[in-house]
């Protein structure tokens, strides 16, 4: 088996890689200089692989390759064997995947970094640390470094600043966001980024899916949670800049968004006239727009434990993994981060022995409006246009879980549903001009 057909084999099961199911193959492998030195083992590099599907479409994704004397990989991690070079006969390994090369990647960059290699803050990051790969479910992959450092290897590519890295360059000490280290660059591509590892926290989805287990109401961390969003929207605003777009705009998008995603999910069709009633509710008026979060859900928060500033810490700024670069970096009304943590708190409540039950439904309501609350107090938004940021998001949902976790499409299947229904009995009235 070459090595372009092993790589593709074992991306079929990479958490990270989002073209399962669209008949992806590995056109083509790039290989990037080395990051450890010459005679080294492991010998490790990045190695840029380019994708193509049965539509004509292409994108790169990026490996992280670390290659063994052939035989002495350890069992169950390789992806194949090849001849290379100056190295003879190797296993071929995803290095994160290989404690011994994710160290040799770790000091590497730390201690003879290469031209890409961009340091903002080196101090913090031990490179003789304790290494280890996280395993959370993402769509990049993330080694911790100690108790100080989060190494974060971007995994699909796209020409330019990699947006976590930008917003987190422009947040540092912010408080609300880890601080940024350093990035890594190579090809016109951000590779990885070097970032603060938040200590003392608990994951928000943890805390959440627990405290709705148990039946603990968190009214309190949610409207704080609302407060510190709206503190990253005015940074952002101040950071980025503001505009305006014509909500007939918004509304053409959410439509496209929703034809695309009915092309790929066909059970979608039922729902598309309740869709396109509630999408009509941004026209007609211009929306304030900024840079958002764009995929804001408790999965993306980290709650601090009690006693220090600030109850909640903000990462992954890169936007939803199925949308364009273009789409993530588009500026876009608040109230798009709003409804993801909305929608993620009906997640929450799946965690509850009974998740329809009156119990679980009262925990999310009141979560959902002490998070509201702490986010905008009484200056909300139109209801019809939050219920339409709310639905696009969850039909976005529909088709990331069918494809990637279909045993948690009901979530989402159960929200556009219930929007539908109540589409057709309470149909959205006009919006008025945005506050």
């Amino acid at each position: 088996m070459s090595t372009a057909s092993a790589w593709q084999e074992h991306l079929r099961g990479a958490r990270w890689f989002g073209g399962k199911g669209l008949g992806a193959r590995v056109a083509r492998i790039t290989a990037l200089p080395w990051y450890t030195a010459a005679g080294a083992w492991p010998a490790v590099r990045s190695e840029l692989a380019e994708i193509a599907y049965e539509d004509g479409r292409t994108e790169t994704y990026q490996l992280v390759v670390s290659y063994v004397p052939a035989g002495t990989a350890p069992a169950g991690l390789s992806v194949g064997t090849t001849t290379l070079p100056g190295l003879g006969d190797v296993d071929v390994l995803d290095a994160p995947s290989h404690p011994e090369s994710a160290a040799a990647l770790v000091r590497a960059l730390r201690d003879t970094p290469g031209p890409g290699m961009d340091w903002h803050d080196a101090s913090p990051v031990d490179a003789d640390a304790e290494i280890r790969l996280f395993t959370g479910e993402q769509s990049n992959t993330t080694i911790v470094v100690g108790a100080t450092t989060l190494l974060k290897l971007f995994r699909k590519l796209e020409p330019g600043r990699n947006l976590d890295a930008e917003v987190l360059a422009a947040l540092s000490g912010s408080g609300i966001t880890p601080d940024l280290y350093g990035t890594l660059s190579a090809d016109g591509y951000d590779l990885a980024m070097f970032c603060q590892r938040i200590t003392g926290i608990t994951d928000g989805w943890v805390y959440a899916t627990d405290a709705c287990a148990a039946g603990r109401d968190i009214s309190v961390e949610c409207h704080q949670l609302g407060a510190e969003l709206r503190d990253l929207h005015a940074r952002l605003a101040m950071a980025f800049g503001t505009s305006t777009r014509p909500g007939d705009e918004v509304t053409t998008d959410m439509v496209h968004r929703f034809d695309r995603a009915a092309d790929q999910v066909r059970e979608l069709d039922a729902y598309r006239r309740a869709a396109r009633l509630l999408f009509g509710a941004p026209s007609g008026h211009d929306l304030a727009t900024q840079r958002v979060h764009g995929d804001f859900h408790l999965g993306q928060v980290l709650h601090r434990e009690q006693g220090r500033a600030g109850e909640w810490v903000i990462i992954d700024f890169e936007g939803e993994p199925l949308k364009t670069l273009a789409e993530r970096r588009a500026f876009d009304s608040v109230w798009r981060d709003v409804a993801g943590l909305l929608r993620s708190l009906d997640y929450a409540r799946s965690a509850h022995a009974d998740p329809d039950g009156a119990a679980a439904r009262q925990w999310c309501a009141a979560a959902r409006e002490a998070f509201l609350a702490g986010y905008s107090g009484r200056h909300r938004a139109e209801p019809a246009l939050l219920r339409a940021y709310e639905l696009d998001k969850a039909v976005y949902e529909v088709v990331y879980e069918v494809r990637n976790r279909p045993d948690w499409a009901h979530i989402p299947w159960r929200a556009v549903q219930d929007e539908a229904r109540r589409v057709s009995l309470d149909p959205p009235a006009p919006t008025q001009e945005e506050q």
